[in-house]
């Protein structure tokens, strides 16, 4: 769940608030790609002290996430960790947090509330038991095509919501890891940390995902096509149950997929669903489809 593993050696923020956070808290500006401080209003403000943290279930850059508690129910708990709770890192928090304010459906993971006082910044979700990762990587559990064709059309309901937005809501880091699963086999897409409304400079994601738009340098623009083309390579990755570039280091992937270099499609792999792989992540994002094309050929492959 939300990125890699992370250490079980916690490292605590200070306990000093930055200077500049007491001034703007709480004001109807903000600096950063999602301007919708009014979003923050509507995320229901938990103390620290309503949270019970049990075992440590994932993390990466400068969160942490936990299996808990919040008034008897089980929850996803993102807290943000560093040495020093800066602005920049407050940012962070603040506009995942209002993002995920801002969004109803039922194929994104629900936000519960926030707590918002410095040092202990976190992020309240619904908790599901597992992500697509484990299912597809770490289990033994068969998936044939119309299953896996299920699954995909939970995964394109959700950015055909997001990118119907006005503006639209760019995710930036589609996964496996990122993509939970209820006991329903309901698909639930996570970790807003990267999404945005703006085409701004690319600053981040997960290598074997990145649209090659994303790897030409900073200041390049790019669009909501880069999840069309993560959403290819995950298609793919759903259907050979392999770890798209694996082994391979994060520099050598960026140059192979500039490169024009895609992970192998399967030759039992039906040809429509080889074709879409494909057409997703074409080099040129014009020539990608949308999502809300996406899911009517998933839909006409036989998804109900």
């Amino acid at each position: 769940m939300f990125h890699l593993y992370f250490s079980k050696n916690e490292t605590r923020p200070s306990s000093a608030e930055p200077s500049r956070l007491r001034k703007t808290l709480g004001q109807p500006e903000l600096s950063g790609n999602i301007s919708r401080a009014s979003a923050m209003r509507d995320v229901k403000d938990i103390e620290i002290r309503e949270l019970d943290m049990q075992e440590h279930v994932g993390g990466g850059g400068f969160s942490v996430v936990y299996r808990g508690y919040w008034k008897h129910t089980q929850v996803a708990i993102k807290k943000w960790v560093a040495p020093e709770i800066t602005d920049e890192i407050y940012q962070e928090f603040r506009e995942e947090a209002m993002t995920l304010g801002d969004l109803r459906h039922p194929n994104i993971v629900q936000v519960l509330g926030a707590c918002n006082k410095v040092p202990d910044i976190c992020l309240v979700t619904e908790y599901l038991p597992t992500n697509l990762y484990s299912l597809l990587h770490e289990r033994t559990t068969p998936l044939d095509r119309p299953r896996i064709i299920c699954l995909a059309l939970d995964v394109a309901r959700a950015f055909v919501y997001l990118h119907s937005l006005k503006p639209p809501v760019t995710h930036r880091d589609l996964k496996s890891k990122n993509l939970l699963l209820d006991r329903q086999w309901r698909v639930k897409l996570c970790d807003f940390g990267l999404a945005t409304t703006t085409a701004r400079t690319a600053t981040g994601g997960t290598p074997a995902y990145m649209a090659p738009e994303l790897l030409n340098g900073e200041g390049k623009p790019f669009n909501s096509k880069v999840d069309v083309f993560a959403f290819g390579i995950l298609l793919n990755e759903m259907y050979s149950r392999e770890i798209p570039f694996d082994g391979m280091a994060p520099g050598d992937v960026h140059a192979a997929i500039r490169n024009g270099e895609r992970p192998s499609v399967q030759i039992s792999c039906p040809m429509r669903l080889k074709n879409l792989i494909q057409l997703c992540w074409d080099a040129d994002p014009e020539k990608r489809p949308d999502f809300e094309g996406i899911a009517i050929e998933l839909k006409d492959m036989g998804a109900v």
